[in-house]
This record gives structure tokens, sequence and C-alpha cells, in this order.
């Protein structure tokens, strides 16, 4: 193109000029080449560092690509050289694919008008003049010949030449690019012009069906030389690697397509395709899409060993739009973004390769992933949560594509669940209470099992790997307690769910309130297991409306079926709560023979203690008040040295287990639950039984800060066992105290 363009511009050209055109042009590619692939990346690498603002690399990534094109018109050559030897420096960036979607609006607002351009150039009437028209035939006859000479060169390989000549024939941009600066510079009149558009839109138009046609003729070819199929399987399997190509070993049944084609995508992974493969895919119409086992297991190899090629190959052949419309779908919206310009991002499953690098990356998810009895069922899970994120309704198409392969009602459950409750770990940890027994005791019963918790918390991990460390950190402590509530049956378990399901209902029905039927809701679970329906039902009338910060009720019931009294105190959480109410009740010679402390998240309190003593019962208004005045004095601890205290830090996961054993004796409670709040310890739970004389009780604890205890706690605790001691002010004990027997 230099050549003519200076023969047409100085009139005449030498031996000696075109050679040293071309010793310029060989000159430039050579050393603007080797500058710019050494240039660009460490320069796109300190210019991404160094800038703060986002359209700085767009902007200076255009420069550079225009700097280079200004380079080669210095040089006398074309500036498409230029720009081309610039996206190859470009292209060696870590920048790249950046580079490459921020440069799409450009090409896309440029590109058309470049189109338009050479509309608005040509006289469309040009193209019935006989002249053009006889210009236009000779190109494409000229063009046509040595495009199917062409193959020549491919002597010794085992493609079609014909099928080579005819892939090669259509002209395009870059000839349009050529014909503008032949038509700007004067090498081309309008007429001649005109004739090279023809060719360009005739070999563009012709060549599809040449290539069909020929195809057509290669596959009657071989479907005559090919063997009759058969079922039998070779020695070996249906599929080998020879020659880093996937081939058939003999010719399958067209009802084995779909675990072959399955089969074949694991290995094009690594390897290509081989033309006869293609070609018996391509010949098979509709694979046979029933899923067997064998379709299935070979469909979650793809899954779990797959990769964007493993894909990009199924969609190529149409297995993917037979058997996975959806995902098809999603692939074919991702090939529509003018954004995505690679073509195998349009076809990978990030979500699956996070997960993998996940596990791969700690021995400790390993071992999580390890102990899963359907890993195969998280992948699958993964690959459905990415590829139905378009869909209005993911779960329901999760579900019915899991039906579609027939791998059972569990999985169904199992892998639709994973699918729904994708978010629900991060939205948890999230919370600033998302680590509480309550929520934990929830989620857990929701999850299940530990091998769904296992497998969503892997999900979970695979799908925030942008997340901070202290968020990644805080989803593991979440799923540790989880863990840990589901190997408790009494707090997880199938009885106990159904136990408390079934006694909020009945204590809602006895109720008849939409207030009181919601703090039944809120009702926390230890408390519920505890009670029965018609306590649960009294004491939530006890607490509505939310009582003030200053104030107590107190609502006293006789027991039916024996001596004592329920009595139910109701107040907002405070620290010291429990030993305030135990001690008036100890200095009115009351027994407690059980207690029950619930606290609900809005900051109401329940205590419930069953007593017996001195008859008649004390009234209610001299309780609350002498409550009250006791929650404002320092709490005093006696000695307890015939108290035997025991710490288990591992029977729960979120509070230190203390076990006590003593002497039975009026008041115990209170001396006990004093000796904590001195110490500045919190009673979560507590149980206290007496027999044969000894008092026996189990507490569960945490310090100030809502955690187990430390050794200085507990060391704590046993000093003030064997000295006594009196805490400074109560207000500064902190915690919840949620007391239940």
């Amino acid at each position: 193109l230099t050549v003519v363009v200076r023969l047409v511009t100085e009139g005449s050209v030498s031996l000696v000029s075109i050679l040293g055109i071309v010793g310029i042009a060989l000159a430039f590619l050579l050393i603007s080449g080797l500058i710019g692939t050494r240039l660009a990346p460490p320069l796109f690498s300190a210019i991404e560092w160094t800038s703060r603002s986002t359209g700085t690399m767009i902007a200076l990534a255009l420069a550079f690509t225009l700097a280079f094109a200004e380079l080669a018109s210095l040089a006398r050559l074309a500036p498409i050289v230029g720009a081309f030897v610039a996206g190859l420096a470009l292209g060696r960036s870590r920048q790249r694919e950046r580079i490459g979607r921020e440069l799409a609006p450009v090409g896309h607002l440029f590109i058309p008008v470049f189109f338009l351009q050479i509309g608005i150039d040509v006289d469309v009437s040009s193209f019935a003049d006989g002249g053009v028209l006889a210009t236009a035939a000779v190109l494409v006859v000229v063009a046509t010949i040595g495009k199917l000479l062409s193959p020549l060169g491919a002597v010794g390989t085992p493609g079609d030449r014909w099928l080579i000549g005819f892939g090669m024939l259509p002209r395009g941009e870059v000839g349009l690019i050529f014909a503008t600066i032949g038509l700007q510079s004067g090498v081309l009149d309008p007429s001649l012009y005109a004739a090279l558009l023809l060719v360009v839109l005739i070999t563009t138009l012709v060549t599809p069906q040449l290539l069909k046609v020929r195809y057509a003729a290669i596959r009657g070819e071989v479907r005559a030389r090919a063997p009759s199929p058969t079922a039998e399987m070779p020695a070996g399997g249906w599929l080998r690697l020879i020659g880093g190509e996937v081939e058939l070993a003999a010719i399958p049944s067209p009802h084995l397509a779909l675990p072959i084609a399955l089969d074949a995508a694991v290995m094009v992974g690594s390897a290509q395709p081989s033309p006869g493969l293609l070609d018996w895919l391509s010949e098979v119409a509709k694979p046979e899409t029933h899923w067997d086992r064998r379709a299935n297991l070979s469909l979650l190899r793809v899954v779990q060993f797959g990769n964007a090629r493993s894909w990009r190959f199924l969609e190529t052949v149409g297995v993917l739009d037979r058997v996975l419309p959806e995902l098809a779908e999603t692939i074919r919206t991702r090939l529509a973004d003018p954004f995505q310009l690679d073509p195998m991002n349009t076809h990978r499953w990030a979500l699956i390769e996070e997960l993998r690098g996940v596990v791969e990356s700690r021995p400790d998810l390993a071992a999580d992933y390890g102990k899963l009895a359907h890993p195969e069922w998280l992948l699958l899970a993964a690959l459905l949560v990415e590829g139905l994120q378009a869909s209005e309704s993911p779960v329901a198409t999760a579900r019915r594509i899991v039906r579609r392969l027939d791998l059972g009602a569990r999985a169904e459950q199992e892998i639709a669940g994973l699918v729904e409750d994708r978010d629900l770990l991060w939205a948890a940890a999230s919370r600033a209470d998302g680590l509480d027994e309550e929520g934990v005791v929830q989620l857990a019963s929701h999850l299940d099992t530990p091998e769904r918790a296992r497998a969503l918390y892997l999900l979970s991990l695979a799908s925030g790997t942008d997340r901070e460390s202290w968020e990644r950190e805080r989803l593991r402590e979440l799923h540790e307690l989880i863990q840990d509530a589901l190997a408790n049956p009494d707090l997880t378990g199938l009885e106990a769910r159904n136990l408390v399901g079934r006694r909020k209902a009945e204590a809602m029905r006895l109720v008849q309130r939409p207030d009181l039927a919601a703090r039944i809701e809120h009702a926390p679970r230890a408390y519920v297991l505890r009670q029965d329906s018609a306590a649960i039902a009294r004491q939530a009338r006890l607490l509505e409306p939310l009582i003030t910060s200053s104030e107590a009720r107190v609502l006293i019931t006789p027991l039916g079926d024996g001596p004592g009294h329920w009595l139910d105190v109701a107040a907002r959480d405070r620290p010291g709560l429990l030993a305030a109410a135990t001690g008036v009740l100890g200095g009115l010679g009351l027994n407690v023979s059980q207690a029950l402390v619930a606290t609900w998240p809005d900051g109401a309190a329940l205590e419930s203690f069953l007593v017996s003593g001195p008859q008649p019962m004390p009234e209610g208004d001299d309780l609350v008040h002498q409550i009250e005045d006791n929650l404002d004095r320092p709490v005093t601890a006696d000695p307890l040295p015939q108290v035997v205290v025991v710490f288990d830090d591992r029977s729960s996961a979120w509070h230190t287990v203390c076990e006590i054993s003593g002497s039975d004796r009026p008041g115990l409670l209170h001396a006990f639950a004093s000796t904590l709040a001195a110490a500045g310890i919190d009673v979560q739970t507590a149980r206290v039984t007496t027999a044969d004389g000894v008092a026996l009780g189990g507490f569960e604890v945490t310090n100030r800060s809502g955690a187990k205890l430390t050794e200085t706690d507990k060391e704590r605790v046993r000093t003030f066992l064997a000295a006594g001691g009196t805490s400074r002010r109560r207000s500064r004990l902190g915690g919840w105290i949620r007391l239940a027997h």
C-alpha cells in the first residue's frame, strides 16, 4: 500500500526507493514492536498504581495507541500499522482486559461512524455502472482464485483444502480501511472504490453459503466411509487422546451421544476435539436427553473438573442448549455484553473456580470439603447460583433442573436449599448479634444437617473472596457455632424443633392477641423448651406492653397440683437482676426450687420462680418495690467454702459451663448468684436440682465481654467463693442475665 501511494503521489519509484520503503517498514515493526512490548507492561502498571481517576487508564491507553499510529505516519506507513503494534504491546500488559473492556465504548462510537463514512463516500448509483460491475467481477474472480490456491500451503495437514479456501475468501474491515486510504490519497477513483466495496460485499455474503455446501458434502463423504455404529464400548472407553486430540475409539450408537459428549467435554479442557468427534456429534441430530446414572455422573464430572473450554465445547456442539438451556441462555447473554471481549470468559463459571481455589488454598477447608458426602452437589449448586442469576425464580428453576437430571429428591432438596440460602450466612455474619446463641440456633435448625451447613459455608467463602479478612474470620466463627449447635440435639434436633413450634402455636391460640402472639413468636428457644404453653401464654400477658426500665411487674400463680406458687417477675434486662430477685425471695423466707429467666431481643426480661414458704404469700406490690430497691444496692457475696465448682469450656459453643455441688440449704441459689454477680460474671442459663441433701447446679456463664471465661475470670469466681466480697456498683457488672431452669 505504501509503495502504491508513493507511486501516485511522487509519480515514480525506483528499486532503491522500494527497498528503502520495505526496510523502513521492517525497521519500524521490529523497533516499535520491541520497544512497545517492553514499555507497555511497566508503564501501565505504574499508571494503574498512581492514577486517582478511573478514566486515566483508558485515556492514556488511547493516547498510547494514537502515538504509535502517528509514529507509523512519520515513517510514511499506514497509521493502522502503528495502531496494530500498539495493540500487540498493550496485549502484553497485565491491564489488557481492563483496557479492552474500557476501550469497547470508544469502538461502539467510532466503528459505526467508520462504516457510515464509507457509505457516504460511495456513489450507490455507480453499482449499476457497467464498468464498475465488470471491474468488480474481475476482482472477485482474481480474489477467489487466489484464495482457493492458498491452501497449497496446507499440504500435509488433515484440513480440507476447499474449506480453507472458502474460509479465507471474505474481505473485511481491513480491506475497507485500505480502500478508504486509497480513495483519500488519490490511488483509487470513485469507480474503482465502488468496485472494491462490491468485492467486499460479495465475498462476505457468499462465503457462508459456500461453507455450508462444502461442509454438507464432507459430512456425506464421512457418513459414507464411516463404519456402522455400535453400542458395545471398546476396551479403554469410547474416547482416547492421540496427539493432543480427543478422538472416538469407535462409532457409538446415537443414544450414547449425551454421556460421550459430556465425557469429551472434560478431556477437551486440556486438549483439542478431533474433526471426527465434532463431525459425529454434529451428525447426531438430537442426542438422547434421558438422564440415566451414567449421564448424571458424566455431567457431574464436567462440573467438577471442566473449565471454560469444556463448556464452550458443549455449547458449540449444541449439547448445552438441549440439556441445560438455562445455562446456554446465560452464555448467550454474556456474548451479547459489549464489555465482554474475551470469548472464553463467556463460558467461565467463576464461582466454581473460586470454590476450587478456596478449597485448595487452605488445609482446613480441604478437610471440610473432604467431609462432604456429596461434594458434587455443592459444585452443581455453585454452577446454578451463578448460571441462574438472571432468572426470575432461581430456586424453582434449580429444582426443575435437578428433577430433569433425575438426581433424586434428596439432591433436589439440598441443591435448591443451597441456591436459596446462598447469601444467608454472609447476612447473618454481618449483623451485630449474628453470633448470639438464639440466632445461631435458628440458623442451625434451618440448615438442619452438618453436611448442608458445611456446604453452604464453603459456597459462601467462594462467593466472598473479595471480602475483608475480618469478615471471613467472622464467617468462620459463625460456621463453627452452627456446627456446635447441630451437634447438640437438645437445641436443634427434630424433636426440639417440633416441640418449640407446637408450644408456640398452642400459646398463641390461648392469647389470641397480635401483640402477645408477636411476643411468643420471638421468645427464646431455650425458654420455650422449658415451659408449657399455658405458662408461656401467662407470661406473655405479663410482659405486654413492654415495661419501662424503672418499673417491674409481678404475677403470683398457685401451683395447681401441689404446694407452692409460681412467682413471675417482668422487668427490663439489667445486670444483677437474678441476684436482686433471689435476695428478696430469700429475705421473705421463700425457698426457690426452680428458676427460669428469659430475655427478649427488645430488652424485656422474665424471671419465673417456683417458690414455697410461709403463707399467705406476700403482696405483689411489696415484691416489686423490694426488687427495685435491691437493684440499686451493691451485691454482697458470702463465702461458700462448702461449694465445689468445676468449669467446662467444651460443652457449649458460647458459654463456660459452671458445675457446682454442695450441701443443700435455703438461699443457696441466691448465694451463688450473688457470688457470680460480684465477680462480674453473667448467668445465661441455670439448672438446679437437689437429691439426698446435695444441691447440684449447672450454670452457663460469660464474662463482661460476653465471651467464655478466661482463667482470670475463673480464679476470681473461686476467690469469691472462698472469701466472699462485695461489688462496687451493680451497674458496673455488665452483661445480660438469662437464667433458665
